[in-house]
Formats: C-alpha cells, structure tokens, sequence
C-alpha cells in the first residue's frame, strides 16, 4: 500500500469538499453582510424622501444621541452637499459621524452607495449613503457590525472545523479502503 497512491485518489474529494466549503463560506458571508444594510436602506430612503418633499433636517432625525461605537441601533445623520453634518442620532468617538469625502462622491454619482466603513480601529460601521439632489443633502444611515461580525467569525470556525472532520475522515477511509485492498491482494485469490 503505497500513501501517494492513497493521496492520488483522495485528492479530488479533498478539492469537491473544500470548494463546497468555500461556496457555503462565500454564500453565508454575504448573507449576513447583505442583511446588515437593510434597516439602514430602508432609514436612508425614508428620509431622503421626506427631506425632498420638504421636510427640514431637525425634524426627521431623532434628537437622542447614542454611542454608535457601542450600540447596535442603526443611526441617521445628514450632511450638506460639502459632507458637513447637519444633524446626526449618533455620535462616533464623541463627535457626529465624518466619513471620508469619497463616500459621499460616490453616492452623488450613483444615487446611493453602501459600504463598509472603520471610523476607528475597533468600530466598523455599515453604512448606506442616499443623494437628494434636490436639496443637495446626504442621508446617511449607518450600524455597528460587531454582532453580525461575531457570527460570521463563529461561522467560520465551525465550518473550518467540520471541512477538517470531513477531510481527515475520507482520507481515513481512503486510507482503510486501501489496506483491505492491499490485504485482499496479499492473501490472493480465494479458493472454491
């Protein structure tokens, strides 16, 4: 029983349960990064909505002021058309929400534009940003991602650990499948 030959014929199995892994890894990512945004698109459209049908910006962002850093609520805040924050329902690090200009050029391109954004070392915020071009502000709607980030690192351990079982475990019986095979030649063929 020659172990390259085992290997030979375990490797492609070995590849099948690895790409199926990283499928369902990739898949499942997106799913809960995906679902992280909606509270915030909805937010986000709301009040782009209501500011363009005339509504000033104290009246639709709510006045208590959370601790975005912290809290898993979803916030709204709403700048010019400099990035200059008008009003804001949370605070990062003390002061109201500053993402970079690059952000707010991009949803004036495109309308909206999600994206990931580290205000901080230890503070990622998913944050959905909405054009009103008709009163040339930003609304932006943003959340914490440190629960949805804790599940995915719990995510990803279990499926490395269950990918691991189920590699060492085909290879055992690979590996078993060709000692009995290696026995079986060994003893040769069986009288009648």
């Amino acid at each position: 029983m020659s172990i390259k030959i085992v290997i030979a014929k375990w490797s492609p199995l070995a590849v099948v349960i690895i790409g199926f892994g990283g499928l369902l890894y990739t898949g499942t990512h997106q799913v809960y990064r995906q679902d992280l945004n909606d509270p915030q698109i909805q937010i986000a459209r709301d009040v782009a909505n209501a500011l363009r049908d005339g509504a000033e910006p104290a009246s639709v962002v709510p006045r208590y002021v959370f601790n975005a850093d912290e809290s898993l609520s979803p916030f709204v805040a709403i700048f010019d058309e400099n990035g200059t924050p008008l009003e804001s329902s949370a605070a990062i690090a003390g002061a109201p929400p500053a993402p970079p200009q690059g952000i707010f050029d991009s949803a004036r391109t495109s309308g909206e534009n999600r994206v990931t954004w580290q205000p901080s070392g230890s503070t990622r915020i998913a944050l959905v940003v909405r054009y009103v071009p008709e009163k040339k502000f930003y609304v932006v709607s943003g959340r914490n991602m440190s629960e949805v980030e804790m599940r995915i690192r719990d995510f990803t351990m279990k499926l490395t650990i269950g990918l691991l079982l189920m590699l060492a475990a085909t290879f055992g019986l690979e590996l078993f499948g060709a000692y009995r095979h290696s026995m079986a030649v060994a003893m040769g063929p069986n009288p009648r």
